[in-house]
């Protein structure tokens, strides 16, 4: 279950980034693992991108360290990328291919 009270923070923040105009970019970036007692990163996006009405784009791409990425959805400087994956080791590939996410920005 989704704490939005937790990601109030966060939504504001995606808000204003949808805005080119007010200078600030997110990226978020997840995988397909499912922890089970909390929740995922993939519900997370679901809601960050249900709550801001961006829609979600299905797509098939090569991403960093060989990661597949297969969703994208983007507004102004607000960006939400989903890679394959329901591993530990592919939910730690974001943190090893951050050079390459922090370079988008």
């Amino acid at each position: 279950m989704i704490d939005s009270v937790s990601l109030e923070p966060f939504i504001q923040f995606g808000r204003e980034a949808t805005h080119k105009s007010s200078g600030k970019k997110f990226l978020f970036t997840h995988s397909e693992i499912f922890p089970g007692t909390f929740s995922s990163t993939t519900e997370t996006a679901d809601y960050l991108l249900r709550v801001l009405a961006i829609k979600t784009n299905a797509v098939l791409k090569q991403g960093p360290l060989g990661m597949q990425q297969i969703s994208e959805a983007s507004k102004g400087h607000f960006s939400i990328l989903g890679f394959a994956g329901n591993t530990a080791p592919d939910h730690i590939d974001h943190f090893h291919a951050l050079y390459y996410f922090l370079r988008k920005l």
